[in-house]
């Protein structure tokens, strides 16, 4: 099974995060890795691509309200890089282009 994500622009994908970032769907704080792995046909939380079973992804627990996500290996440090934007004291979070 082919993944539009393979074909995913990283800008595109970056805007997609700093979105669910935005609008709460993706954390701001750090979180803890429980497991690394081949997909398994779930949605990347980052950027909605399923995450097929050729591919390898994060699973991680938001240490504020304990849900779970998942991430595309290539998804996950473009979230920890826009989170670590939008998380700084001090500076506002970098706006999704319209």
């Amino acid at each position: 099974m082919k993944c539009y994500f393979a074909r995913m622009d990283t800008e595109v994908r970056r805007q997609v995060i700093r979105y669910r970032i935005q609008d709460g769907r993706l954390p701001r704080n750090p979180t803890i890795e429980l497991g690394h792995g081949q997909g398994i046909g779930q949605d990347c939380d980052g950027c909605g691509e399923t995450i097929a079973t050729d591919q390898r992804m994060t699973v991680r627990i938001c240490t504020d309200d304990w849900r779970t996500i998942r991430l595309h290996d290539g998804c996950f440090p473009i979230w920890d890089a826009e989170r670590r934007k939008a998380w700084q004291p001090g500076r506002e979070s970098t706006q999704v282009k319209k």
